[in-house]
């Protein structure tokens, strides 16, 4: 018996081709093959002997050759269960040969356990790595998990663990546990980060770009170690620190890491070298046709300070002397901008090409850059097609209603955005990232096809529970909506709300688009009974209805103008007799028979938590006279809610993006005539009752300021005004779906005459919010500080207030 040497040089060669000249004349032989006689296998336990020679795939009376033997042997080790394989062989006196497969058989793994593991999930790594039990042991995929443990704690600040590895036997023969032995070491924590080289900026200003910081007293600075944030602070954001500084050629040379291994404190050293600080010679535009120079320009000043370090200007003197230091973020974010304008204004193919030169450095040995916009901008794309994709119950010209990109616009990345938040704001269906909901493919042609797809959500829903507020108390409530009847966005709802101080019943319809057409129109009817403890009026009966019709206003597609007759009667449950003068002077028994004409324009992307777009309405509401029941008066009100974006905290497309938004509100309204009614009137302060100015009590804020509740000698009738002003700024944002926060700060006042409103002589409050959607309406929470507080004698009481809200968002 020999091992087959000669046969695997063969093998060898001819697989490598590692000889040109001709081979002997014996090795000539070789390749031309020899006879197997027989075959054997050897050093198997597991594997049957025929299934082996199955994979080997060479039977007796094949002619083999040197390679005929090599894929033999690659196809047993893509079995995966061999450690080794050798092929001998015996010859015999024919000439033929018996080959002998001897194979070392790998372990089969019954389980995987983590010993030592803490601070990663064993689960997880086993599930990443592709460790499978009952199947023999795949040292890649050990190695892979090995590698993903090590990563995971690096990443957790655990640098210096350890991971070994151990098989151990079990009562079967040829099968083990394989254990992995994890020494996590002590965590890395940072105590220290110190510059070499530095010497434009501290080793503060520094380390306030960097991710990783060290350990500080406030509980927030623990001074964690991740080594994939530690990659980005070299790699990335120090060089954007000193690039916003103009200094383009900094370098960080090398760091070091130095661990006290007892305690895990950690001093990072970091060496930089600097290079000299840049600054603009020139800066030009060329190619552009459509926007001006002097437009585009504007997006990227470099004599504005907003786009330059802080570091003096070459001159001295003020900012219009000299020449700027260039600020690469300055540069890139105005490159964004000017192609973002473009692709607004249709231009989707157009090319904005950032051009920065180097110049030789000048007598002074300054170096300096000579900036250009290279613009091609290609001609325009209009949108073919509009699709929507998905929608089983909402009919299409629903969503097509909200669009504002139609085919044949100009095509704008911003109009697209906002038909996508605008259908999202309809409430039908479930929130998809930007991604899986917007489509944007070009023609032959160049033109653009957009599809949306929605998917669809249940909307109608029975409700039933229990709820809480400062006006009604606890009360239960049951109730039954459905804003999207029959897939055509009609509106149908009942809603009983019961508790000790209110029994409300509400049922109502409207139809935004009546037999298709763009009118709308909607009916109420409410029975309520409102208990006025506060104000001392007992329980308040209130029965009646109203019919509304709307219309486009002079065919506009986001203005309109909309009639509403009502019809209502107010009566009280406490007896007369119980009451005093002033009580029965209060009471506003009777009928209001009234119209009200209201014109307003929504552009609002969401109808909750806008982020985008405004709304205005200017309201005039005749009651009584020619129209019947008591009084005879004019209430004229106003509000203008605007709404920006002003930064993204969540832009992956995979994911429903979270808009930081800007909010500015203001709202008022004047009465004039004969009013009777008492509770209709303007109230403010609190949350509950007409107009909110968070950080006082219900109903404290009056002609004369801040009256709080118990106030000896203040009647009542003081405490209702003829007029209100009343503003609301706020930055808020959408957390997903139904939950919002945001801080605001309030300002208003009411006043005694429609004569005496005076904008500028508002009480002030400031806090934060929560709110959340129910299927019983909007809930919040809020916690404000009133500023203009007074206590009963009148002297300054500023201090926090904490509101429960019910129906409201803002």
């Amino acid at each position: 018996m020999r091992f087959l040497v000669r046969i695997l040089l063969t093998t060898a060669l001819v697989t490598l081709g590692a000889r040109a000249d001709p081979l002997p004349a014996q090795t000539q032989a070789e390749v031309a093959g020899v006879r197997v006689d027989s075959l054997h296998v050897r050093g198997n336990t597991r594997q049957a002997t025929p299934v082996i020679l199955a994979d080997f795939g060479i039977r007796p009376g094949d002619v083999v050759t040197g390679r005929n033997l090599h894929r033999g042997i690659q196809r047993l080790y893509a079995t995966g269960q061999y450690e080794d394989i050798r092929i001998y062989a015996v010859e015999s006196a024919e000439g033929s040969v018996t080959l002998i497969v001897e194979v070392i058989e790998r372990p089969i793994i019954t389980s995987y356990s983590f010993r030592g593991l803490e601070h990663a999930s064993g689960g997880a790594i086993r599930d990443t790595a592709g460790l499978a039990t009952r199947k023999p042991l795949d040292p890649s995929a050990v190695h892979e998990a090995t590698y993903h443990i090590r990563r995971e704690l690096s990443e957790k600040g655990y640098v210096t663990a350890r991971v070994d590895t151990s098989l151990v036997a079990t009562d079967r023969v040829g099968e083990y546990r394989l254990v992995f032995d994890v020494d996590e070491g002590r965590r890395v924590v940072v105590a220290a980060v110190d510059f070499e080289g530095n010497e434009q900026l501290s080793d503060g200003e520094l380390i306030g770009a960097m991710k990783v910081k060290p350990e500080g007293f406030l509980w927030w600075r623990t001074g964690e170690f991740r080594e994939e944030e530690y990659k980005e602070d070299l790699e990335v954001n120090l060089i954007e620190l000193y690039g916003s500084m103009g200094y383009l050629d900094i370098q960080v040379l090398d760091d070091t890491m130095i661990v006290d291994p007892s305690t895990g404190k950690t001093r990072l050293v970091i060496r930089v070298e600097e290079g000299l600080q840049y600054r603009i010679a020139e800066f030009e535009i060329e190619g552009n046709e459509y926007f001006a120079t002097e437009a585009l320009a504007q997006r990227f000043d470099p004599r504005s300070r907003s786009l330059l370090s802080r570091l003096p200007l070459i001159g001295g003197g003020s900012d219009d002397e000299g020449e700027p230091v260039f600020n690469t973020h300055a540069w890139r974010d105005a490159t964004e901008q000017i192609q973002q304008l473009y692709r607004n204004a249709g231009f989707l193919y157009a090319q904005v090409d950032p051009v920065v030169e180097r110049l030789p450095q000048g007598e002074d040995g300054l170096p300096r850059v000579r900036l250009k916009w290279r613009i091609q901008e290609n001609p325009r794309a209009y949108v073919n097609l509009v699709n929507i994709a998905g929608n089983t119950n909402t009919h299409e010209r629903v969503i097509r209603d909200r669009l504002v990109l139609l085919p044949g616009d100009v095509y704008g990345d911003e109009r697209i955005v906002s038909s996508y938040q605008t259908i999202q704001g309809l409430g039908f269906f479930e929130p998809l990232p930007p991604n899986e909901a917007l489509s944007v493919r070009p023609n032959e042609e160049g033109n653009i096809d957009v599809t949306f797809r929605v998917e669809e959500r249940q909307t109608g829903n029975i409700n039933f529970g229990a709820t809480m507020s400062a006006s009604i108390g606890i009360a239960g409530f049951v109730g039954y909506e459905q804003p999207n009847l029959f897939g055509q966005a009609k509106s149908g709802r009942f809603r009983w709300l019961f508790g000790s101080r209110t029994n409300d019943v509400e049922v109502g319809y409207s139809d935004p688009s009546v037999l298709g057409s763009r009118n709308s129109f909607g009916i109420t009817l409410r029975s309520s009974r409102d208990r006025y403890s506060f104000i001392g009026l007992g329980r308040r009966r209130q029965t009646g209805g109203s019919v509304m019709f709307g219309t486009p206003f002079l065919g506009a597609r986001w203005t309109r103008i909309s009639l509403r007759y009502s019809l209502f009667r107010d009566e009280y449950d406490s007896d007369e007799d119980e009451l005093d003068l002033e009580q029965r002077q209060l009471l506003n028994v009777g009928t209001r028979s009234s119209i009200e004409l209201l014109l307003a324009r929504d552009t609002r992307n969401h109808p909750l938590f806008p982020t985008s777009g405004s709304r205005n309405s200017l309201a005039l509401e005749f009651v009584g006279g020619p129209l019947g029941g008591d009084g005879n008066y004019r209430k004229l009100t106003f509000a203008s809610d605007w709404f920006t974006p002003i930064a993204r905290l969540r832009s992956d497309p995979t994911q429903t993006p979270i808009d930081l938004a800007l909010g500015l509100s203001l709202k008022g309204g004047i009465i004039a005539g004969d009013n009777p009614f008492y509770l209709e009137r303007f109230f403010m302060g609190g949350v509950q009752y007409g107009p909110p100015l968070r950080g006082y009590e219900e109903l404290t804020i009056t002609p004369l300021g801040h009256v709080p509740r118990g106030t000896p000698g203040f009647s009542r009738l003081d405490r209702v005004g003829e007029s209100y002003f009343g503003l609301t700024a706020s930055i808020g944002m959408n957390l997903g779906g139904n939950f919002f926060v945001n801080a605001f700060y309030d300002a208003g006042n009411v006043w005694a005459s429609s004569f005496g409103l005076n904008p500028t002589d508002l009480l002030r409050g400031f806090g934060f919010g929560v709110s959340i959607v129910t299927p019983v309406g909007p809930l919040g929470i809020d916690y404000a500080y009133g500023i203009d507080r007074r206590d009963i004698s009148g002297n300054p009481d500023p201090g926090w207030k904490l509101h429960f809200r019910f129906g409201q968002i803002f």
